[in-house]
């Protein structure tokens, strides 16, 4: 049985875009506590890619190459407008931000990004 992540491409490259108002947001507020490195990258960031899925809000603010090696910044939960429980996730690759990624937690479909007000730490 082939994979399902094989159906689609993990990293869908866009022309660079400010963040939406909501994203620089949940940057924000995801940095809120993590080293200052970090936190003076938010202001500069730009919008590279989406994910491939087409139907997720996660962001990528660097190309994604085969290989690569991010990890989790930090992950924080929150109530999306249909009041499910959505993660955020930021992502570093060797100390630069790369990536915003959202997931459903309770599994609710559809889903979209979290209200700011309400991530807590997951």
């Amino acid at each position: 049985m082939p994979d399902a992540q094989a159906s689609f491409p993990f990293f869908v490259s866009l022309d660079p875009r400010p963040l939406s108002a909501q994203e620089r947001a949940i940057v924000e507020r995801l940095l809120r506590e993590q080293p200052l490195r970090y936190s003076e990258q938010a202001g500069a960031l730009k919008v590279v890619g989406r994910c491939g899925c087409g139907a997720c809000p996660t962001v990528f603010f660097q190309p994604d190459n085969d290989g690569d090696c991010e990890s989790d910044l930090v992950t924080m939960a929150g109530k999306d407008g249909a009041d499910g429980l959505v993660a955020a996730v930021l992502l570093e690759k060797e100390g630069v931000l790369s990536q915003l990624e959202f997931y459903s937690v309770d599994g609710h479909d559809p889903w979209g990004i979290p209200n700011v007000e309400t991530l807590e730490p997951w």
